[in-house]
């Protein structure tokens, strides 16, 4: 097996040479290291490729601290699929060698909008006992007669409401079966995820909402008065089935979203209402009855009475429900903001906040440690976990 200080070398050449930031001398000693070994220059085809990047970062869900260097190289091994690396589940790996690896990508595929060359390190923070686990699908129903069902904990099967109704519970999710009865007094259904949960619902017309977490969706059982409206609070991805002679209306905050059949994304969790579409069409309204239409690819965000639609990333917006934290630009508080929902966290700040933004990505499924890890390697930030409280310090 290579030195441990031979192995952190080759990472910093890669790094550089990624960054376009290697000199003559430091090419051409990568090159030479390149031709020794063939499952080198797979090692470094699949750093350059960026879906082959985002699949990487699932190394830090399992290191084997018994293996070394060539099973990381033996990985590299292209698949029959023909993808340039075949990234699986990285155990396998020594500490060292994730360390370094592993800081190749997070420096390469994290990153702040000010550049600079990034020393290799393994994580500078220390281990976090009690590590936190990520949310998962767990949320709370509100039946009409106000009688509160906690699914997470509740067994597959199926729920009844009072009017006769079957409600579907599989898989993470609640499922409204279509009836053909009269429906004449609406009977109202609350579906509520807390901090650290999230769940998805399927509503009798067929529209399918994923609700992020700290959300709710109050929704009729039935649609009825030829109508389809549900009220939102915090983040919900729609689905919505097409039904041209009943528009299906989002309200949230003080607007509203009319669709006919479409697929969007809604984030409230701040003063700022965010719609941005995916497919199809949607109609902004405010208050005072003033509309604007979206096409795909476009995104609204409404602050009281101040609209502005722009251009939307659109991968950004829905990564969420892909299970994925996508961070582009964004600023540090903001980040917070998202991981402390996801994780049930409460984040206390001491001195100055890191000032770059912070482009990056990682699954949603990652321990907090790890999402911590990577935060603490782009952005400088030093954090104190204590159970559910998190203390965020700047490195001077």
């Amino acid at each position: 097996m290579e030195q441990n200080q031979d192995l952190y070398k080759y990472a910093d050449l890669i790094l550089k040479y990624l960054r376009e930031q290697a000199t003559t001398a430091e090419q051409r000693e990568l090159e030479a290291w390149l031709e020794k070994d063939v499952r080198h220059q797979q090692l470094l085809a699949s750093l350059k490729d960026q879906e082959s990047l985002r699949d990487a970062l699932a190394f830090h869900e399992a290191i084997d601290v018994d293996a070394d260097w060539q099973s990381v190289l033996a990985r590299a091994t292209p698949a029959t699929s023909g993808r340039s690396i075949a990234w699986r589940r990285l155990v396998g790996w020594t500490a060292a060698a994730a360390a370094i690896l592993g800081g190749v990508i997070l420096a390469y595929n994290w990153r702040t909008t000010e550049t600079k060359p990034v020393k290799m390190m393994a994580a500078t923070s220390p281990p976090i006992k009690n590590d936190v686990l990520p949310g998962s699908n767990n949320a709370t129903l509100q039946l009409g007669n106000g009688k509160t069902i906690h699914l997470g904990n509740q067994p597959e099967g199926a729920i009844k409401e009072e009017d006769g109704t079957t409600i579907a519970q599989q898989s993470g999710g609640l499922v409204y079966n279509k009836t053909n009865e009269p429906h004449t007094a609406a009977l109202f259904n609350t579906l509520s995820t807390a901090k650290a949960g999230q769940y998805q619902l399927t509503l009798e017309d067929g529209t399918r909402v994923w609700l992020n977490a700290a959300s709710s969706l109050r929704f009729p059982v039935h649609f009825t008065n030829g109508e389809r409206r549900v009220e939102l609070t915090g983040e919900g991805y729609f689905e919505v089935a097409a039904s041209p002679d009943k528009p299906f209306r989002v309200m949230v905050q003080n607007m509203e979203v009319l669709v006919l059949g479409t697929h969007f994304n809604v984030g409230a969790y701040s003063k700022v209402v965010k719609t941005t579409l995916i497919t199809g069409a949607v109609k902004i309204q405010v208050k005072d009855k003033r509309s604007w239409q979206l096409a795909p690819g476009q995104q609204a965000n409404v602050q009281g009475d101040q609209v502005r639609i722009s251009a939307a990333d659109t991968e950004k917006a829905i990564a969420w429900k892909e299970g994925i934290f996508f961070f582009k630009d964004d600023d540090f508080r903001e980040i917070m903001e998202q991981v402390a929902r996801w994780y049930d966290l409460d984040v206390h700040y001491e001195g100055p906040l890191p000032a770059k933004l912070i482009s990056g990505n990682i699954s949603r499924q990652a321990k907090l440690s790890q999402v911590l890890e990577m935060l603490n390697f782009v952005s400088g930030a030093n954090f104190r976990v204590n159970g559910k409280d998190v203390t965020i310090t700047l490195s001077k």
